[in-house]
Parts: structure tokens; C-alpha cells; sequence
């Protein structure tokens, strides 16, 4: 006899915990390219499972799956096109997502997930027990599988483009001569600014190799770069410095010791611009707190709350002047030298 009292549990906790099929097969989904075969017209699933070698009933239960959510359309001939979602999977469009669903997906990344338990015993990242062949996530990609390394940068650049714009235009550059970008990348920030304000001096700072690349993407000389390491100065010295997205891959000593440089460096009533995603405890912040959990998963780190960024800039020197809301995920935290 079923107890009436007992309450059935609810139908969005089953929906959370399958959330890994969707992932997963959105990952397949961007590996496999399907956005792009798909981009111009319609493909039935028997030809793309033909093209890629795998099997149909199995490719078409993926992709069903998938436009459960929105991802892919799939008609009564089960013919395959884009959605609105599923267009920012393809390879050749302004801010692409396909190499950030590819990342997601990643052998890996999930090797690394397999090791939460050890993240929250210690605190560390699961990398270090799910992969004993590199000291950390950028020399594995370096010496062991620069191919996965290729789609990670890719991933970043892309999931970093479409944030650029809104953030330059969320702040007033007017009254700064001279901004530097603390590991840039290509500079694509930096150049946005530079169309909006033309007369702010911009200087690229980033690791030898990235500058190599920066200098391949900017021929017409648009930014200065220098190359360097932010962990052992911070250079040229500036009245801006930009810490876009940067700070989360990091611990707190890590973190000390970029603001200690920047403090060094800064000039007289300068100021450092960190954009970075802004815990707030009594907000949902679903995805937010997610990419936390993914910053503790993978480096150890971790989003900050406004009051573990207070912390860490006073050890520095350094105070919190305003916090300025974005159209991101990101805010701009505003910080003066003390």
C-alpha cells in the first residue's frame, strides 16, 4: 500500500540531474561540426550520418534531444537546420560558441569533473589527481595535447569576444591616456576601445607567445605590445590597467601578487579596471555559480564575492571606488591606489 503522505520528488530535481546528457551531447554536437554541414540548407539526418560515419537512429536520438532544448530544428521528414541557438555553434560566425561547447564537452574536462570529491576535500583542483603527466591545466595543453590547447584558446577568445564591446561602452575611457590589458590575448578588447576612443595610448601585456600571436592578428599596428609575465611585473607603467576575466583562474596568492605588481607599476591617481563575474549570495546566478564551481573543478580558483575582491585589493594597496553593472555576466570593479 502506497503511503498518500509520501510526496513524489520533483519533476525539475530529475531534469537537473540529467542536465550531464545535454552537455555531453551538445558537446558531440560541436565536435562533430553539425552546425556547420547544416549552415546553409537543410540535411537529412541519413546524409550527415553518412558523412560522419555514424550511425543514423543513434545521430537522429542525439539531435531529438537536443531540439528539446531549443538546439537544432528537426521536421517530420527529419530533416536537420539551425535554430537561433544552434547558429552560434558554427565555426565561421562572430561570437561562435562552438569551441566553448567543445571544451565543455572534452575528454578532458570530464576527467577532471570525475574528481570533484578531491576538490572538496582539499580545496585544489581535480586536475592535479585526474592528470599527474603536467603541474597544471596550461602546461598539459603546452607539452601534452596541444591540440585540445588550440580549441581552449579558441573557446576563451570566443566567449571573451561578445563580452567586449558591452563592457568598453559600459565605462568612460575619456580621461585615460594610457591603458594596459593584463593578458589580453589577441587584443581584441583593446581594439574595440581604441575605434571609440582613437587618442587613449593602448599597450598589450601578455606571455612571449601570446604577443607573437597578437602581432600576427594586428598588422596595421593598432596596439602597443609588450610581452611579459604578470607575476613578475606588471609593465609599461600606466593610469589604467584592465583585469578582464582574468583574476578567477587564479588563487588568492596569485592574485596578491598581480595587484602587488600592478601596485608597483600604477602611476599617480591611476586606476585598475577588473572585470570579472561578481558573486552575489542572496541571487540565484545559476550560470555564475556554475563557472564557479568549473574555476574550482579546474584551477583551484574561484568567482569572488565584493567582499573577497575588498580583501584583496586592501592587501594591496589598493580600495574600491564604484562597481559598475555591465550588460555581461561580467561587472567592472573599479579600484584606486590607497
Amino acid at each position: 500500500m502506497i503511503d498518500a503522505k509520501v510526496k513524489a520528488p520533483p519533476a525539475n530535481m530529475k531534469q537537473m540531474m540529467s542536465q550531464m546528457v545535454v552537455s555531453k551531447c551538445l558537446g558531440i554536437a560541436a565536435e562533430l561540426g553539425i552546425a556547420d554541414i547544416v549552415a546553409h540548407h537543410a540535411r537529412s539526418v541519413a546524409s550527415i550520418s553518412e558523412e560522419l560515419n555514424l550511425n543514423g537512429d543513434a545521430l537522429y536520438r542525439l539531435l531529438r534531444l537536443l531540439t528539446s532544448h531549443g538546439i537544432f530544428t528537426i521536421d517530420e521528414n527529419q530533416m536537420v537546420s539551425n535554430s537561433d541557438i544552434s547558429d552560434f555553434l558554427r565555426e565561421d560566425i562572430a561570437g561562435s560558441q562552438r569551441n566553448f561547447a567543445r571544451t565543455m564537452g572534452s575528454s578532458w574536462m570530464w576527467q577532471i569533473f570525475n574528481h570533484l570529491d578531491h576538490s572538496l576535500k582539499t580545496g585544489n583542483s581535480g586536475f592535479e589527481i585526474a592528470f599527474d603527466d603536467a603541474p597544471n591545466l596550461y602546461q598539459y595543453f603546452q607539452t601534452v595535447s596541444p591540440k585540445d590547447g588550440q580549441v581552449f584558446g579558441k573557446a576563451m577568445s570566443g566567449f571573451s569576444y561578445a563580452m567586449d564591446k558591452p563592457l568598453i561602452d559600459a565605462y568612460d575611457f575619456s580621461d585615460v591616456q594610457h591603458v594596459v590589458d593584463l593578458g589580453g590575448s589577441e587584443g581584441k578588447l583593446l581594439k574595440y576601445l581604441k575605434s571609440v576612443y582613437p587618442n587613449v595610448d593602448a599597450t598589450l601585456f601578455d606571455l612571449p607567445h601570446m604577443i607573437n600571436n597578437a602581432r600576427n592578428a594586428d598588422p596595421e599596428g593598432v596596439l602597443n605590445m609588450v610581452p611579459g609575465d604578470f607575476f613578475n611585473k606588471v609593465e609599461p607603467s600606466a593610469d589604467c590597467y584592465i583585469i578582464k576575466y582574468i583574476l578567477h583562474n587564479w588563487k588568492d596568492e596569485a592574485c596578491l601578487k598581480i595587484l602587488e605588481n600592478c601596485r608597483k607599476s600604477i602611476k599617480e591617481n591611476g586606476r585598475v579596471l577588473i572585470m570579472d563575474i561578481l558573486i552575489k549570495e542572496d541571487q540565484p546566478q545559476i550560470a555564475e555559480k556554475s563557472m564557479d564551481m568549473l574555476m574550482l573543478m579546474v584551477f583551484g580558483a574561484k568567482e569572488r564575492t565584493r567582499e573577497e575582491f575588498e580583501s584583496l585589493l586592501t592587501k594591496t594597496n589598493f580600495k574600491i571606488n564604484r562597481i559598475i553593472p555591465t550588460k555581461t555576466p561580467l561587472s567592472i570593479i573599479e579600484a584606486l591606489p590607497m
